[in-house]
Order: C-alpha cells, then structure tokens, then sequence
C-alpha cells in the first residue's frame, strides 16, 4: 500500500538538486515494483497521487508503465487523486496501461478476483475538488470475499468537511471493507481499526521537502477477513532531516563545523553524508564572535548531500547591563526589552519571540555582523 509518489514533481524548493531528486524519486516508484516481484506480493495498491498533475513529461509517464508491465502476479490498483484526477489530458485516462493494472477513474468500482478470495472497491477524483464523500457510494462488500478499498481522501471528524473527499470513521465502519487503503495525507499514520474494518495513510514513499521529514515508505503484509498484519517499509532514497545544534562551546567555524558533523555521523550511521539536512544552530555565541553562517554552510555542501542552516543562537550578552548604557545601544536594548515584556504579559508568546529574534538581530546589526543568509 502506498500513495501520493507525486513523480513529475518541479521541486523547485532545492534547484541545484531537482533533476537529481525528480529520477529519485522515479526509482523509488521502481523499488516498489521490485520488491512486489520479489515478496510474490497480490496487490499494489496506489491510494492516489502517482503523478504531481496531467502535464507530466512522457517519459515519466513510459516508465511507469514500463515498471508496472514487469509484475508477474500482481494486481495494480490506482485510485486517482487531486493532483493527478482522471480528465481527457490526464496520463491516467490512456488505454495503454497494462492488462493488470486497474484505474479507478470511471466513478464507483468493484473488481472481484474470486480465484484469489478478494475483491476490489474505490473510486477517483475527476476533478481537483471532490465534496461529496466517495465512500457511501461504493459497491456493497462481498461476505464470500476478503474486501479491500482503495480511496485517496481525507480523514475528518465526524461532521466535519473537506473538498478533497472527507471520509469518516462512521463511513469506514459502516463499509464492511476489511481494509481501506488511504492516500492524501503524506506522514504515515499507524494502521487503525474501527468496528471491523482496518485503515491506514502510509504517507508518501519519499520526501520531496522539509515538509516531510524522517523514513517514508510503504505499507506491507497481508489483508486478512477482518484483519490485517501491515508492517511499515521504509523505502526512501534520502531522508530529509531537521537536526538542532548547540553551538554553545565553539569559537570558531571549524570548531562548528566539526561539532555538526559529528552530531549527523553519531545519529545517523555511516550513511549520515546522504540526506537533505535542515540544520537548526542553537546556544549561545560570544557578542565578539562572528558567526559565518555562509561559510559554515558551503563546507557542510562540501561534505553532505545538501544541508541549509537556521540561525537561532542568541548573543551571550548581559542585556540587563548593556541596558544601563547610556548609548544608542543601550537606549535600543532598554525599548527592546520593555516591548518584549510587554508581550509577554500579554501572553502573546510569538510576538514576544519575535521581538527575542529582531533583537539579536539588532545587537549583531551593532557588531556589523548581520548577513543576508539570516532572514
């Protein structure tokens, strides 16, 4: 089971590495059908999103085919999502896919397999936005028959709304489906159950952003009457990681770099030089010390896949003394520290972190240490 791939995908976010990642992320649709051949595996069930949109280059489009003409037992099943909904351009709508792989495009569906002991059920998106809830709508399930259900939509509470597809757990209970495989929401969630019908989000199988950080993967093992034995899979390229950093004891830029390095290779294995890396630098910096942020982060590039610095350090500063200076810096730390208890006393927590953050940007702006990597 897995969902929102999203291939074809701009990635505008890290153009240095955008075509790069764009074949990465290619493969890892590959790997899937791999390990498909590989485990013997029934079903391929893809809970929507395979594509980012109809305008995907042909190739693309080929080689996904072409992966999916490779299965020898398997049974694909595509439910068409928001971004990649079936319409007259959409490369889901071709007659060319192969004769095992199913397209949920042509409103409510049921493929029953009666040699295998399942059946099938789901529908797509035919446009971006879809109001109505699909699943009420679909076939009843089959008592002779374990019951799967391929969806791409988003789980709300009950009442609630959602122009993607709202699904709630009255509706999945009231299905009789033994499981229902989602897709649109792209962090995993763990495999629930509610009366006797089993449903999970694997999230996507690899990241595209700092958005979707840590493993992704996909959902595997077997769909039982009335229960499953789903373990996750992770099956990413490269992960994207957020890692914080206390740079309280350094005193120079070889000193910081040497300290992240470490902290990546002691968390992260030998395998630490190949993720996405989002550093975020924490502690305390001497108020004479200026830090490089640029030059600390072209020697990461040189020696990680990619890495971007966040800058949350504070000046190690007594603010309460300089407070007392009769200077132009002393004048702006006192009206800095009043507006920030003020907020504070307000309960307005982000407005006073804020007016933390614009005041070291202040005092830096003292010590011409400002840069433009900060903002």
């Amino acid at each position: 089971h897995c969902a929102d791939l999203h291939l074809g995908s701009e990635l505008s976010d890290i153009p240095i590495r955008a075509q790069e990642r764009k074949q990465e992320l290619l493969r890892t649709f590959r790997k899937i059908v791999t390990i498909c051949n590989d485990e013997n595996v029934d079903l391929l069930l893809i809970a929507g999103d395979l594509f980012e949109g109809s305008n995907i280059d042909p190739q693309t489009v080929q080689s996904v085919k072409d992966y999916l003409h490779e299965l020898d037992h398997t049974i694909t099943v595509i439910a068409p999502g928001n971004h990649d909904y079936v319409s007259i351009d959409s490369p889901l709508a071709d007659d060319d896919w192969p004769e095992q792989t199913i397209v949920l495009g042509d409103g409510p569906q049921r493929a029953i397999f009666a040699d295998r002991g399942f059946a099938i059920y789901g529908a797509g998106f035919r446009s971006t936005y879809v109001d109505q809830p699909l699943l009420p709508q679909l076939p009843e399930a089959d008592l002779d028959l374990i019951n799967i259900c391929v969806l791409h939509g988003d789980l709300v509470s009950e009442g609630g709304t959602s122009r993607y597809n709202p699904v709630t757990e009255r509706q999945l209970a009231a299905s009789g489906y033994d499981y229902v495989a989602l897709g649109h929401i792209h962090k995993r969630s763990p495999v629930y159950k509610v009366s006797q019908t089993s449903y999970a989000y694997p999230g996507c199988p690899d990241g595209r952003g700092f958005d979707e950080l840590d493993e992704k993967g996909v959902y595997i093992g077997t769909v039982g009457k009335h229960n499953v034995d789903l373990t996750f899979r992770n099956i990413c390229s490269r992960m994207y990681l957020a890692v914080e950093a206390d740079i309280s004891d350094c005193s120079s830029e070889p000193e910081i770099v040497r300290t992240i390095i470490s902290r990546l290779e002691e968390r992260y294995g030998s395998e630490y030089k190949n993720n996405y890396y989002k550093i975020i630098l924490l502690g305390s910096v001497s108020e004479n010390f200026t830090l490089p942020l640029q030059t600390i982060q072209d020697n990461l590039n040189e020696r990680l896949y990619f890495a971007k610095l966040i800058d949350n350090t504070r000046i190690a500063i007594d603010l309460e003394e300089v407070a007392t200076e009769n200077s132009l810096k002393g004048i702006f730390v006192r009206k800095m520290m009043e507006r920030i208890e003020e907020q504070t006393a307000n309960d307005n927590l982000p407005g006073a972190n804020q007016l933390t953050k614009a005041l070291e940007w202040g005092l830096r702006a003292f010590e011409s240490e400002v840069q433009l990597i900060d903002y």
